[in-house]
């Protein structure tokens, strides 16, 4: 299937709304077709096995570091990227749901090799907050449970306590609010794609 195009499921998604409305984050397995996850996720791999990625960085600025024990996976900004038509729509969508006053967005392929993850965080660095919305698609065509690498969302209202675990498997789709929801991706014994990103309040 081409990638050159929005194909999203929209009442997929607008029930995924729904849900984020209600509980601040929600799980969608239909809003895109597999084959298009699939083609998403042979990218990901070839830029990857082509050593186009970059190790991921925690904090801003001068505090820019990389600590691979804390966040391990390489990622690959993209730019007007076909995929961008979904979300071009998606940001639509949720400004007129909720009036958040969404002005961009910003995506990335995380490829997570086999032992690493990303211990509990939120997806605002201090002082920030013009992350509003969080979304992941998951790329893994093959995932078993002992795999590992499902995401964990934690309570905001305590942070200590789990709200669910997610398995990234093709084709689930996850939104949650950016500024709330503490939440981590437990290390796998499998390479683990996912396309990552979040839509903005700032130029």
């Amino acid at each position: 299937m081409s990638l050159n195009k929005s194909i999203l499921n929209k009442q997929s998604l607008f029930a995924a709304l729904d849900e984020l409305a209600t509980q601040g984050w929600s799980e969608a397995h239909e809003i895109f077709p597999l084959d298009y996850c699939a083609g998403l996720a042979q990218e990901c791999q070839k830029l990857h096995a082509a050593g186009k990625m970059d190790k991921s960085a925690i904090g801003r600025g001068i505090s820019k570091s990389i600590e691979s024990k804390i966040r391990g996976d390489d990622i690959f900004w993209l730019d007007n990227h076909p995929f961008f038509e979904n979300l071009d729509f998606m940001l639509q969508a949720l400004n007129e749901s909720f009036f958040l006053g969404l002005k961009q967005f910003e995506a990335h392929f995380a490829f997570y090799p086999p032992g690493a993850g990303y211990e509990k965080h939120l997806d605002n660095s201090r002082g920030q907050n013009n992350r509003k919305i969080t979304f992941l698609l998951y790329l893994n065509e093959i995932w078993q449970e002992t795999d590992g690498g499902k995401l964990v969302l934690y309570n905001p209202q305590e942070p200590t306590k789990m709200i669910c675990k997610i398995a990234p498997k093709l084709g689930t789709f996850i939104l949650f609010r950016s500024d709330l929801f503490p939440h981590e991706v437990e290390k796998s014994s499998a390479n683990r794609c996912s396309l990552t990103g979040w839509f903005r309040d700032d130029k």
